[in-house]
C-alpha cells in the first residue's frame, strides 16, 4: 500500500466519525485516532482531554542542529451534516465520484490534515527518515464552536510551542483556479437576543393595543443598521485596526467585483452596500459586520394560528477585524438597546474571539509564496486576512510566528453545507506543496 493511499484510508476513518463540536460527539474518538496516527509518523505526542474537545501536539525533531520550526496548525471537529436530505450521499462515508472526494469534514479539516501527514510520511520515507526541519502539529477539536479553551491549552503548553511559520488549516483555489494564500482571519462574537413581551401567547386580536414580541424584536434589530448599511451602534467603529499600505495593495489586487460577487452566489436583493470597486474590496476584507443568524418566534407551522407571541428570540454575530475586543463589541451593542429604548431585551454572549492578521512581508511568508509559486508555475493570490473567522489570533498570541493560509479546497468545496467535497488532484498537489515548503529548509 502506498502512503497517499493509507493516509486516504485515515481519511475515510476520520470522516466516518461525526465529530460535531456543536454537540460534543464523537471527539475523543477522532482525537485518539489522529494521535495514533502521529505516533505512526514517529511524533512525540501531547494528548489532553481535559476538556471536552481533546488537544493534540504532535513534534517531529530534526537531526540538524539549531534547525528551525513549523507549526501546522488543524483542527478535526466538523459541522453538522444536516439537512441530510440534501447529501447525495451519505456524510458520513467518504465517497468518489468522477475524481472527487465527498463527506462531512473532508475538506474542513480533516482533508487538509491527512493531506500534511501525507507530506511528512512520504518526505521521511524519500529522506532516510531524516527532516531538516522540526515540525510541530497542533490539532483541535473546537475550532467550528470558536475554538473553546484552545486559548487554555495553548496557556498549560507554552514551553513546547515555539516556531518561525504556521501553516494554517486550510484555503484553496479561487473560481479562477488561482491558488490563494491567506494571512489573517476576523474575530467574532455570537450572541442570542431576546424579548419577552407577556407570560404566554395571546389572542391576535390583541395586536390592536398590545405589542408582540416578534415586533418588539425586530424593532430592536432594526436600529442596529442606518439607512447606508452603517452599523448604527456607538463605538463599534472605534477600535478597528486600519489596513496598512501592503495589504491594501494585496485587497486592492484582488480579482473580486461586484457582478461576480452577485453571479456567484445567485444573489436576487441589493447588495449591503453599493459599493463596486476597490471600496467593495475593502469593506469586505478590512470591515467589521454585524449578522442575523436567525430569528425564532410564533406560529410558523402548517395552516393558519391567530397568535400574538409572548416570546422570540434571534441569534445573532458580529464578525470582528483586529484591534476589536469581543466582549467590548458586545456590551456596545447592549448599550445601544438600551439608549433606543429597548432595555427589555435580553443579550446573551455564546462565543468569542479576536481577529488577526500577519505582516505579508515577512520571509517566512514571502517563502510559502516563492514555493507555491514555483510548485504551479504561477503567482497565488495573496490576501491579507479572510473575511470568515479562525483561531489565528490565539495561536499568534502563543507563538509569535506568521501565519500563511494555504489548502485542498476549490471555489465549489462547499464547506459547511451539503455535499461538501475536494478534487483529488487539489489534495495531491497540496501534499507535494508541503514537501516542497520542507525541501526549501535542506541546506
Amino acid at each position: 500500500m502506498s502512503i497517499r493511499t493509507q493516509y486516504l484510508a485515515l481519511l475515510r476513518d476520520l470522516v466516518a466519525l461525526p465529530s460535531v463540536s456543536a454537540k460534543h460527539e464523537s471527539l475523543p474518538e477522532t482525537a485518539k485516532l489522529i494521535a495514533d496516527a502521529l505516533r505512526g509518523l514517529g511524533a512525540e505526542v501531547l494528548y489532553d482531554d481535559t476538556y471536552f474537545a481533546p488537544f493534540i501536539i504532535g513534534k517531529l525533531t530534526s537531526a540538524v542542529s539549531n534547525a528551525p520550526t513549523v507549526i501546522i496548525y488543524n483542527h478535526y471537529d466538523v459541522q453538522p451534516a444536516e439537512p441530510l436530505d440534501l447529501w447525495d450521499s451519505n456524510p458520513w462515508q467518504l465517497t468518489e465520484k468522477d475524481g472527487k472526494l465527498y463527506g462531512r469534514g473532508v475538506d474542513d479539516d480533516k482533508g487538509n490534515l491527512t493531506a500534511r501527514l501525507t507530506a511528512v510520511a512520504e518526505y521521511l520515507s524519500e529522506h532516510n527518515n531524516q527532516l531538516p526541519i522540526n515540525i510541530t502539529f497542533i490539532i483541535e477539536g473546537s475550532e467550528e464552536t470558536s475554538s473553546q479553551h484552545l486559548d487554555d491549552y495553548l496557556a498549560k503548553y507554552q514551553q513546547h510551542l515555539s516556531g518561525g511559520l504556521v501553516i494554517w488549516e486550510s484555503g484553496g483555489k479561487n473560481a479562477n483556479e488561482e491558488v490563494e494564500i491567506f494571512g489573517g482571519n476576523k474575530g467574532i462574537v455570537t450572541f442570542d437576543v431576546s424579548a419577552k413581551t407577556a407570560s404566554h401567547d395571546l389572542h391576535s386580536s390583541l395586536a390592536a393595543v398590545v405589542d408582540s414580541a416578534a415586533w418588539r424584536l425586530t424593532q430592536a434589530l432594526a436600529t442596529l443598521y442606518d439607512d447606508n448599511g452603517h452599523i448604527n451602534v456607538s463605538g463599534f467603529y472605534d477600535d478597528v485596526t486600519p489596513p496598512n499600505h501592503r495589504e491594501i495593495q494585496l485587497v486592492s489586487a484582488l480579482p473580486l467585483t461586484h457582478a461576480a460577487l452577485v453571479a456567484q452566489h445567485q444573489i436576487t436583493v441589493p447588495l449591503l452596500t453599493d459599493k463596486t470597486g476597490d471600496d467593495l474590496k475593502s469593506t469586505l476584507y478590512f470591515s467589521p459586520t454585524l449578522n442575523i443568524e436567525g430569528i425564532d418566534s410564533g406560529y410558523v407551522g402548517e395552516g393558519v394560528k391567530t397568535v400574538l407571541p409572548a416570546k422570540a428570540s434571534a441569534k445573532l454575530e458580529a464578525r470582528l477585524v483586529p484591534g476589536m475586543d469581543p466582549d467590548k463589541t458586545l456590551l456596545q451593542i447592549k448599550q445601544h438597546f438600551q439608549s433606543r429604548g429597548f432595555s427589555d431585551i435580553l443579550v446573551t454572549k455564546t462565543l468569542g474571539q479576536p481577529g488577526y492578521r500577519s505582516d505579508m512581508s515577512d520571509p517566512e511568508i514571502l517563502r510559502v509564496i516563492d514555493v507555491t509559486a514555483h510548485y504551479y508555475k504561477a503567482q497565488p493570490v495573496v490576501i491579507p486576512t479572510s473575511p470568515g473567522t479562525g483561531p489565528m489570533y490565539y495561536i499568534h498570541e502563543a507563538l509569535g510566528a506568521p501565519i500563511a493560509s494555504l489548502g485542498i479546497g476549490y471555489a465549489n468545496t462547499n464547506d459547511h453545507a451539503p455535499n461538501e467535497n475536494i478534487r483529488l488532484d487539489d489534495y495531491n498537489q497540496h501534499i507535494d506543496v508541503i514537501k516542497a515548503l520542507i525541501r526549501s529548509y535542506e541546506k
